[in-house]
């Protein structure tokens, strides 16, 4: 994998990987306007001032129980604690927060693990910062009655999905699905319940539930289950940003941590406040999410270490998976692309 490639190959695998980082950003935000002050650390931590710190997170999608802490860190005062002064800008299936923090509209986003190193890859310097899921939620939903236990079993069935996913690529490469029939994952999952032998992409904390109302009882299987793991719904930052504003940056992720273990406690009121923000989900598929997903916000290294942990040992163990199924062509250097040094003492 690290040897030397022609010239055309290395084209057509940078070409192919600009392809992929662009699809997988579709489904992360919405865009906005910029928020940037002039100097921003000034207010940033400092309770005496009367101006706050703008700054614009863009989330990874619309808003929903895994963006609950930011949620709660601004509709309990966290973040004005923190002298912030925080726009929350709900994602969508068109656009995509790491163009929109890379041109300096947005001085915050959310994406995955993966979307993150594929960005670097491009040359975009982006750092993570924090992670909200140390097991991502992403799984493979597929019908009760199917037969299926393992993903080499996904063989001779349709599975819906969305193209370009890295940890599709992954499962294609480690169990040899050389006979699946991909169908493309649109969000609608009529042709999923009419197919009691398919299966379809899924966050255990959201379409299980929509799909079990709709009468049809379903399983899911983690994708961490196939060992490939990266952090999910990770917030990230400029180096420019990082390295001017550094302050601003350490108050924005204490809040946020704050926020998340503020959820903890108190999801109730906040579900309320995210369904305010999209009426399209109803408060029992909010509540749902919430607590499919408290798990793996709290648990794991968290539990120990904190909302927001995370460890040089699973980046580089993704960077090698990426490598391995020719995402990557060479090694980077872990250290940076993500720090842990904003997070706040636990």
């Amino acid at each position: 994998m690290m040897g030397m490639k022609k010239s055309g190959e290395r084209s057509k695998k940078s070409v192919r990987i600009g392809a992929l980082l662009i699809v997988l950003s579709m489904a992360l935000t919405a865009c906005g306007g910029g928020t940037s002050s002039d100097n921003p650390d000034q207010a940033a931590g400092t309770p005496e001032q009367t101006t706050k710190t703008p700054v614009k997170v863009v989330l990874n999608w619309f808003a929903k129980s895994e963006h609950g802490g930011f949620y709660a860190a601004e509709e309990n005062g966290i973040y004005d604690d923190k002298n912030l002064d925080v726009t929350i800008e709900p994602g969508g299936p068109q656009v995509s927060s790491i163009q929109i923090v890379a041109s300096g509209k947005a001085e915050f986003g959310v994406a995955h693990a993966d979307q993150i190193l594929l960005a670097r890859k491009e040359g975009i310097p982006i750092v993570a910062l924090a992670t909200t899921f140390q097991i991502s939620p992403q799984a493979l939903m597929y019908h009760e009655e199917s037969g299926i236990t393992d993903f080499g079993d996904l063989n001779g069935r349709t599975v819906f999905i969305q193209q370009g996913q890295p940890y599709w690529e992954f499962l294609k490469h480690k169990y040899k699905l050389d006979s699946v029939k991909e169908v493309a994952y649109t969000g609608q999952h009529s042709n999923f319940i009419e197919d009691p032998q398919s299966a379809s992409q899924s966050f255990v904390n959201g379409e299980p539930y929509v799909v079990e109302k709709q009468g049809v009882k379903v399983k899911t299987k983690l994708i961490a289950d196939s060992d490939y793991k990266p952090y999910a719904a990770v917030i990230y930052t400029t180096e420019k940003y990082l390295k001017e504003h550094p302050e601003t940056v350490k108050a924005f992720i204490g809040g946020t941590v704050e926020g998340w273990n503020d959820y903890k406690e108190n999801y109730e009121k906040i579900n309320k406040k995210i369904n305010e923000v999209n009426t399209n989900l109803s408060e029992d598929e909010i509540a749902f999410g919430e607590e499919a997903q408290r798990e793996y916000v709290y648990g794991y290294d968290a539990e120990e270490h904190g909302v927001g942990y995370m460890t040089e040992e699973r980046w580089t163990e993704l960077m090698k998976q990426l490598i391995e199924i020719g995402l990557l062509d060479q090694e980077m250097d872990v250290k940076t692309v993500f720090t842990t040094d904003y997070l706040p003492e636990h």
